[in-house]
């Protein structure tokens, strides 16, 4: 995984300089369409762990990832040029020291035009990002999911009922099927439809 990280960071950085564009040489193209843009082979937000976006967590024999078969959003000619833009008013050094956290403000700030996610204790809670402008009903009781990174790696997921639970984590909620379940950002146990 931390190959991964590395060629993110060098795909990031030669984006700086420019639109790569369609990759017809690629033996993988086209991963996600035909047309895409190229220029994030690797997506510089992952793991992102944002629901919205087509990803879901999954196990695999190596444990936790987050996989992104379902998204294709960086491969959008217009939002590679947005994050480009975004992410080119920062040092390059900058760049490669920040942690997952700061990436993870300028993709809320992307999607959502805001940063959503939240400081509780020591732990982020991206809860409120994904569940807002969805439908929900109020539940008696509901398990969330809390995940452990390191290095933009997930090295731990843990079933919770509670915050009291939580120990320098993301909280995301825990997705079913076509629902989520978790944590409005008024404090109310819900279900929510996708």
């Amino acid at each position: 995984m931390k190959e991964n990280r590395e060629r993110a960071l060098i795909d990031l950085l030669r984006a700086l300089d420019g639109l790569y564009g369609s990759n017809y040489e690629c033996k993988y193209y086209p991963c996600h369409f035909y047309g895409q843009d190229c220029t994030f082979c690797y997506c510089p937000f992952y793991p992102c762990l944002i629901y919205d976006l087509g990803g879901e967590l999954i196990l695999t024999e190596d444990g936790y990832v987050w996989s992104c078969k379902g998204c294709s959003w960086i491969h959008e000619k217009e939002i590679a040029e947005e994050v480009i833009y975004r992410l080119s008013g920062y040092p390059k050094q900058r760049l490669v020291e920040e942690d997952w956290f700061f990436f993870s403000k300028v993709l809320q700030e992307i999607l959502y035009g805001e940063e959503r996610g939240v400081w509780m204790n020591n732990s982020y809670n991206l809860m409120p990002a994904m569940l807002r402008d969805k439908e929900c009903e109020v539940v008696e009781d509901v398990e969330f999911l809390a995940i452990t990174l390191e290095d933009f790696e997930i090295v731990d997921v843990r079933r919770i009922k509670g915050f009291g639970d939580v120990r320098d984590e993301v909280v995301i909620p825990l997705k079913i099927g076509g629902e989520l379940y978790g944590i409005d950002k008024d404090g109310r146990k819900v279900v929510c439809k996708i």
